[in-house]
């Protein structure tokens, strides 16, 4: 038994979805991704404009909590004893709001969706998680805050945002089961089954079968 685990909120949804994904990512590494430029520039210019709101309470009229703007940009960890496994997550953004409560704000890029994705539900619990055994509570909610692009005046050389606010509510106690399925999955020695549904093991066999044609 490993008691040097460590995983980050961001694989916590991994363990749910295929068994046999999160086993081979921490046996032989992620597969291959390919993430857009300009989403990473357009996170890092949000990040470093809400810098300067850091301590104050005159936070932009779009953004969803009123409060203080908290200092969070170390990385939060946290043992579970149960597991052995330590999670840790580095948060976007956190507000103290005027009732001492914490809420986690995550900027997104994109069109936002309809409903708080199961992925970044899970990611969100993960950092209630933290938070609590960090010191910041109780922790109010969460909130996805995404950020779109809108037709603009090219000329100007800038375009316009959308800023759309997508509420959560938090459940810190949905991260423990979590990580005990991860140390069940993390201790076997033997790949275990995959997700019915895996899109990406569907694909490997796929490919495994047209390379033996």
């Amino acid at each position: 038994m490993n008691n040097n685990l460590s995983i980050s909120v961001t694989g916590l949804q991994s363990v749910l979805d295929c068994p046999l994904c999160f086993w081979l990512d921490r046996r032989i590494g992620s597969p291959p991704s390919i993430v857009a430029g300009i989403t990473i520039q357009m996170d890092s210019v949000i990040k470093d404009y809400m810098k300067q709101f850091v301590g104050r309470s005159d936070l932009p009229g779009w953004f969803p909590v009123a409060g203080r703007f908290v200092d969070v940009s170390g990385t939060l960890k946290a043992a579970d004893p149960a597991s052995g496994i330590t999670l840790r997550g580095k948060l976007d953004a956190m507000v103290q709001a005027r009732d001492g409560s914490y809420h986690v704000i995550d900027y997104k890029t994109g069109r936002p969706p309809r409903e708080v994705p199961n992925y970044y539900q899970m990611q969100l619990d993960g950092y209630a998680w933290l938070l609590e055994r960090n010191g910041y509570g109780p922790v109010g909610g969460g909130c996805l805050l995404y950020f779109t692009p809108e037709p603009g005046d090219v000329e100007e050389r800038c375009f316009p945002f959308k800023i759309t606010p997508l509420a959560a509510k938090l459940d810190s106690n949905r991260v423990p089961p979590v990580l005990a399925k991860a140390r069940e999955i993390l201790d076997s020695e033997t790949p275990p089954q995959r997700a019915e549904d895996c899109e990406m093991c569907l694909w490997l066999e796929q490919v495994g079968k047209t390379l033996q044609e």
